[in-house]
C-alpha cells in the first residue's frame, strides 16, 4: 500500500508541475516562468521522482536476494544434517545434539528477525519450509526454555516469533508422534 501511495504522490506532483508549466494561465508568461530557479526546481522534482522509482526497484531486488540467501543457507549439507539430528529426537529416545540445536536456533532467529523487520516476506514459508520450522520449533522448545531459564531469556525469541507467525498465517500445526502416529523416514528427511 505504501508503494502505491508514493507512486500516486509522485505522479500527482509531476502532473501538477507539467500542467502548471504548459497551461498558459492569465498573468503567467513563459519567459518569466522559465527562469533559472524554476528550471532547477523542475530538475529537483524529476530527480526526486526518479529516486523514488529507483528505491522501489532496489527494494524488490533486495527482497529477492534475501529469499535466495534464505534458501541457499538452509539447503547446505550442514543445515540438512542439523535438521535431521533434531528430527531424530522425535522418537523420545535419541538425545538432542546441542550443537545442531544451537545452529538451528541461531539460523531461524536471524531469519525471524528479517521477517519481523520486513526484509524477508512471510509468504515464502507457505511451502515445505513453513511446517518444518513449526516442527523444529516445537522439538527444540525444551532446549530453548532451558537456555532462557539458565542464561538468556531472549534466546531464540525471533525463532519463536517466526514459528508463531507461520502458525497464525498458514494454520500449520505440529502433532507429536504417538504409537498410532509413527513418523516414517521420508517425513524426517523431506521436511
Amino acid at each position: 500500500m505504501n508503494r502505491k501511495r508514493m507512486i500516486a504522490y509522485s505522479l500527482t506532483t509531476l502532473g501538477t508541475t507539467l500542467a502548471f508549466l504548459f497551461v498558459n494561465k492569465a498573468g503567467i508568461n513563459a519567459e518569466r516562468f522559465l527562469d533559472l530557479n524554476n528550471l532547477v526546481g523542475l530538475a529537483a522534482i524529476a530527480s526526486g521522482i526518479s529516486g523514488i522509482l529507483m528505491n522501489l526497484s532496489s527494494k524488490k531486488v533486495a527482497t529477492f536476494e534475501a529469499i535466495r540467501e534464505y534458501f541457499q543457507q538452509g539447503d547446505t549439507e550442514q543445515m540438512i544434517a542439523n535438521r535431521q539430528r533434531v528430527y531424530a529426537t522425535e522418537d523420545g529416545v535419541t538425545p538432542l545434539d546441542i550443537q545442531s540445536a544451537s545452529e538451528i536456533c541461531s539460523f531461524f532467529h536471524f531469519w525471524g528477525m528479517m521477517v519481523r523487520k520486513g526484509y524477508l516476506p512471510i509468504w515464502i514459508f507457505n511451502s515445505a519450509s513453513g511446517p518444518s520450522i513449526v516442527r523444529l520449533y516445537h522439538l527444540l522448545l525444551p532446549y530453548i526454555n532451558e537456555r532462557r531459564a539458565s542464561n538468556n531469556h531472549y534466546y531464540a525469541k525471533e525463532f519463536e516469533y517466526l514459528s508463531k507467525r507461520i502458525q497464525r498465517e498458514y494454520k500449520f500445526t505440529y502433532t507429536p508422534p504417538t504409537p498410532n502416529n509413527v513418523l516414517n523416514e521420508d517425513r524426517i528427511q523431506g521436511a
